[in-house]
């Protein structure tokens, strides 16, 4: 085998088994390639693979290097939360399978891999090309199989980075599946992220994140992607379920297009903190009713919500099916567009179908707004007289 590529159950150097604590011996594998490659020209980094197996990770990865590949054979998802609510005596498997790491965190961290690299700012560089890709990380046990509240992380990112890339994962029963801080050019794509409270966080700032056909289903507490002071995500080809939840927080120019969306509450995708410049277009949000246990946001707060300036959103379908009983307020209309705040948005081309009345509204603080095509005269409901209609007929 050459000495970039290792494999955790051959590598010879390891102090324990992969099985008992994979955490140490990627750890144990990172050290032995820092100390082979010693030189800025001599580092092109590494291959650490995980074959198809069950792996315990009792102590947390902590990855300081560039060039790092961790790859598996298989994201290996299996549902817990249906499992734990199942008899499953007749059940032919009923663990996570291909490359499974079970994140039993002893060490008193909450993160199964932490990439850091420690430093003073400005001397020691971003961290380039880390990826993770084809295994699963698996939090184990939740105290409340929906809202998984166990603290654990799958990956957190918190030194800048470039081109980090997040293929292929699978990721179940973790409070947080992937934060990332201080992004330039980051990748996320076909990962498999369910039962987790929130699945794709970018925190700090970041500029043109990628987050494309992946499948993204989190609880109503969470977010399925949330961005702060970021500047063009592109969001696409996702689907996004159960409790979908877009938000992003001061961001600019971003693109969320060509998504499925299907949320058993209020709330799909929220443009919040002056964000501007975007596009919501050629999206698929369906509204059902689910449980009833979200207390974040109620029918008012709209499936889109808009908070900024010179935002589109063109071309979508709105299907909206909740019974009267279950609408918060009781006895509201549903929002299905709330333009809170902002100037010159245009909403064009959308079509809304719906079992019950609901509105497109214009709060009013709002200016210059265009409807064109995405409401009738009934369900447009404008609070300021500085905008201009053309009402579906």
């Amino acid at each position: 085998m050459a000495d970039t590529v290792y494999d955790v159950t051959t590598w010879p150097g390891a102090s324990v088994s992969p099985y008992t604590d994979i955490g140490r011996v990627i750890n144990e594998i990172i050290a032995d390639i820092k100390a082979k490659q010693t030189t800025q020209n001599s580092r092109p980094g590494a291959v650490i693979y995980i074959p198809p197996g069950h792996y315990d990770l009792l102590t947390r990865v902590v990855i300081d290097i560039s060039f790092l590949q961790i790859k598996g054979s298989g994201h290996g998802f299996l549902s817990e939360a249906i499992r734990d609510e199942s008899a499953t005596g007749s059940w032919v498997e009923v663990q996570p399978g291909a490359s499974h790491v079970r994140v039993k965190n002893t060490d008193g961290h909450r993160e199964a891999f932490l990439v850091q690299r420690t430093g003073a700012p400005g001397t020691v560089g971003r961290l380039n090309s880390v990826v993770f890709q084809d295994f699963c990380i698996d939090g184990v046990s939740s105290s409340k199989p929906y809202t998984p509240g166990n603290s654990k992380i799958g990956i957190s990112v918190q030194s800048d980075n470039d081109s980090l890339r997040f293929e292929g994962m699978g990721f179940v029963y973790l409070e947080h599946a992937m934060i990332v801080k201080g992004a330039d050019a980051p990748s996320f794509t076909n990962n498999f992220v369910a039962e987790c409270g929130s699945c794709i966080e970018l925190t700090g700032a970041s500029q043109v994140a990628k987050i494309t056909n992946n499948f993204l289903i989190s609880a109503w507490a969470g977010y399925s992607v949330f961005a702060e002071n970021a500047e063009g995500v592109l969001i696409s080809g996702n689907s996004v379920l159960w409790a979908c939840n877009i938000t992003l927080a001061n961001c600019h120019r971003s693109t969320i297009t060509s998504n499925k969306l299907l949320s058993n509450f209020p709330s799909m995708i929220a443009l919040t903190g002056g964000s501007s410049g975007s596009l919501i277009g050629s999206n698929h949000f369906r509204r059902v009713y689910g449980d009833g246990s979200s207390t974040r946001y109620d029918d008012l707060f709209g499936l889109v919500h808009i908070d900024g300036s010179d935002n589109a959103v063109i071309g979508n379908q709105f299907s909206f099916q909740v019974d009267a009983a279950n609408i918060r307020p009781s006895g509201a209309s549903p929002t299905i567009i709330l333009v809170k705040g902002g100037d010159a948005n245009y909403l064009a081309t959308n079509n809304i179908v719906a079992n019950l009345g609901v509105k497109v509204v214009l709060d009013a603080s709002t200016t210059a707004t265009k409807v064109l095509y995405s409401a009738r005269s009934s369900q447009l409901d404008a609070f300021t007289t500085n905008h201009a209609a053309v009402y579906t007929p």
